[in-house]
This record gives structure tokens, C-alpha cells and sequence, in this order.
């Protein structure tokens, strides 16, 4: 396991590896096919329940553990946007309901210029709700891809998410610009350290390269349901560690294919929302 050691304001950071012992595996081929089905909400009441969700998380040391941890990685920067992909159905599951809350509360906090959200099952009634919270819904499945801002730090909110989502976020930004990014997302060092290295280089090889120039900052899982955000971390790219790296590292890559994941909503499965 990795080192960790503790900043000034109490939080773990988690030391990453240099290298990774390499093991040999085969990576089984499962094909997978998505209906999305429509479901009525009752938009008004659940509505309610998350802005009852989002008191709840605003009054948890949980939130006040993530805030002192952005705030000390943004310093004297904004967030000038903050992207999310991933929250699955807020009008009807409760996980997703307080991963919607710390979002709203985020919004709340660091009063970005926009706040955009995905999940290709959004239902068109949940579509309603996010844009009765001042949410802008990205329509177009992009799996994750997204070019983020160079006028300042954009916050990517990819709760419990499957690693390829995140992957393609960094090909999409694979340049020196990621200094401007935050990654509230799974674990990396869980990523890394619970599975074969042979497999992770192989299926989520950015995540895999950037890695050892991440600084990545354990969140305490001390909020009152355990399920919402286990495994949960900041993960941030400090300048000093991106200007260390030869140019390239940053060579052009073919955007990453995934033939074993069957967690992972792909654009092939579903165009866009119909909103």
C-alpha cells in the first residue's frame, strides 16, 4: 500500500507510486445492450426531498471536509465551472438524491459561471428537476469527454462512476491544462492498487499514466449513510509536477475503446436525452 501523509488542515494525501508491477491477464469480451424506459416522477415532491438531501449534506462534516479540501487546493482561484456526469436517477434513488445535494451545495459555495450535468438515464422528468435546481444538462452522451475551461478551475463531479468515464475525461484534456482541474471522483490509488496493473494499463491506461503526478486527497467517509460517498477523493494536478514531464508525455492518443465494460453507458447504446 501507499504512504500517506497529512496536510496542514488535517486531510490525507495519498502518496502515489513511481512504478507498478506488471501481471499478465486476459481481459474477457461481454457484450451488452441498454433500453432506456421512460418512468413518470413526481417532480414536485422529489424536488423536496432534495432540498431536504441538500440541508442534510450542507449541515454534515462531511461537506465541511470536502469545502476546506477544494478551498485549499483552489486557494485564491474561482471555479469557474463545474461539470457532473453520472448521478443516475435523483427521482427515485436516495444515493443519488445526496450525490445531487453535495453538487447543489458545491453551486452554493463557489457560485461557478455554469453547472452542467449528464447521465444518458436521466429520465425527461428528472431533466425537469435539474433545470428547476438552475442546472445545464448536457444532452449528447459524450462518455465523459469534455474540454474544460482555460479561464480558470473547472470541478468534475463524477460520483461512484465507472473509471472508463473518467478516463475519457483526461483524453479529452490530456495537456498541460489539467492544472486547472479537480477530479471529485473514485479513488485512483483504489483504482490502482485493488486490481491487476496489467489490467489497468490496459483499460484505463490515463488514469494509469497520470497517476504518479496526481495529488490525490482522501475525503473521510463520515457521512451519515455510508453508501453515498465511500471511496471518495480530491484529485488535483499540480503545475509544478506537469512542468517536470517531458514533452511527450503529452503525445496525441486515439481516444480510448473499451470492449469489457459493461457498467459503462456508451453513445453507441444511446444517442442523446430527449428532452
Amino acid at each position: 500500500m501507499s504512504k500517506s501523509r497529512v496536510d496542514s488542515d488535517g486531510f490525507q494525501i495519498i502518496s502515489t507510486k513511481k512504478s507498478l508491477k506488471n501481471k499478465s491477464t486476459k481481459v474477457p469480451r461481454k457484450e451488452t445492450n441498454f433500453q432506456k424506459q421512460e418512468t413518470k416522477i413526481d417532480i414536485e415532491k422529489s424536488y423536496g426531498r432534495i432540498q431536504t438531501c441538500v440541508e442534510e449534506v450542507n449541515a454534515s462534516e462531511y461537506w465541511k471536509d470536502v469545502n476546506k479540501a477544494v478551498s485549499n487546493i483552489i486557494k485564491d482561484k474561482s471555479i469557474v465551472e463545474i461539470v457532473c456526469f453520472g448521478l443516475g436517477h435523483i427521482g427515485e434513488c436516495n444515493i443519488s438524491k445526496y450525490q445531487l445535494a453535495l453538487l447543489l451545495c458545491l453551486k452554493d459555495k463557489y457560485k461557478p459561471n455554469k453547472v452542467s450535468v449528464h447521465d444518458p438515464i436521466f429520465f425527461i422528468d428528472e431533466c425537469e428537476i435539474l433545470k428547476k435546481f438552475k442546472l445545464n444538462i448536457i444532452k449528447e452522451n459524450t462518455e465523459g469527454s469534455y474540454i474544460i475551461s482555460k479561464q480558470g478551475v473547472t470541478l468534475v463531479y463524477l460520483p461512484h462512476c465507472p473509471k472508463q468515464l473518467t478516463n475519457n475525461f483526461l483524453w479529452s484534456n490530456w495537456v498541460e491544462n489539467l492544472e486547472n482541474c479537480i477530479l471529485l471522483c473514485n479513488s485512483f490509488t483504489s483504482i490502482i492498487e485493488n486490481q491487476l496493473s496489467r489490467v489497468i494499463k490496459e483499460t484505463v491506461p490515463l488514469i494509469y499514466k497520470i497517476y504518479p503526478f496526481t495529488q490525490e486527497v482522501a475525503l473521510e467517509n463520515s457521512f451519515i449513510y455510508k453508501d453515498i460517498f465511500n471511496d471518495i477523493s480530491l484529485h488535483n494536478f499540480p503545475k509544478e509536477k506537469l512542468e517536470s514531464l517531458p514533452p511527450d508525455f503529452w503525445n496525441n492518443l486515439d481516444k480510448p475503446k473499451y470492449e469489457n465494460a459493461e457498467e459503462f453507458i456508451t453513445s453507441l447504446m444511446i444517442e442523446r436525452l430527449t428532452i
